[in-house]
């Protein structure tokens, strides 16, 4: 927060992810047609409020068609409600649905930013997260394969996906993440109303002289 934030989002792709992914209805009506890119990149054109935006999006759009069309995926919709954290605080590090990649379920959490993204520890914090929502309190998915997708420099006008899965990942306790969230939120508090304190001075003529 004290560094500012990107210029664009990747909210755009994000609305595509089940047209992407091709993820079937829940009730069985038959096996749902592939939307084709042309309406994926017409929607990502649509959503997008900027050239640079489109292009970024368009990069992991293209990266998740190749994987999501390669043979093998293939994904249905389920709903994940976000995990309480206590006071109110609720996370959601994951998507609604649950795809079988390589024939093996996985619950799936897509990490598009390629600066200031997870590393070895984020997604150590994530795969946890995870764990305690999807498997922890549901035994029909306590096999589920927890998996990460981030992606790779720009190439071909695409970013390659890179899968992360939680296999030998030693997973945070419940009582760790809980502190962990709550430690995050105070540092957010403590950014906030730094910034507050300071628009308040040059708004007053009283902040620090540069």
């Amino acid at each position: 927060m004290k560094g500012g934030f990107s210029t664009f989002s990747y909210k755009p792709v994000r609305t595509c992810f089940s047209d992407i992914f091709n993820i079937q209805p829940e009730l069985d009506l038959g096996v749902a047609a592939p939307t084709p890119w042309a309406v994926i990149e017409t929607e990502l054109r649509r959503r997008s409020r900027s050239e640079e935006e489109f292009t970024y999006n368009r990069r992991v759009a293209l990266g998740l068609h190749d994987f999501a069309t390669s043979g093998r995926v293939f994904g249905r919709r389920h709903e994940f409600f976000p995990l309480s954290m206590g006071m109110g605080r609720k996370v959601t590090l994951w998507l609604p649905m649950i795809l079988a990649i390589d024939e093996q379920a996985s619950a799936l959490f897509i990490e598009p930013r390629s600066t200031r993204g997870l590393g070895a520890e984020g997604r150590r914090f994530a795969f946890s997260m995870m764990h305690e929502r999807i498997r922890a309190v549901d035994e029909d998915f306590a096999n589920v394969r927890l998996t990460i997708l981030q992606f790779a420099d720009a190439a071909n006008d695409r970013r390659a996906v890179r899968l992360h899965n939680d296999e030998g990942v030693e997973l945070y306790s419940r009582e760790e993440l809980e502190q962990m969230v709550a430690s995050t939120y105070e540092m957010w508090r403590e950014v906030l109303e730094e910034r507050e304190r300071k628009a308040r001075g040059q708004a007053t003529g009283t902040g620090p002289l540069i």
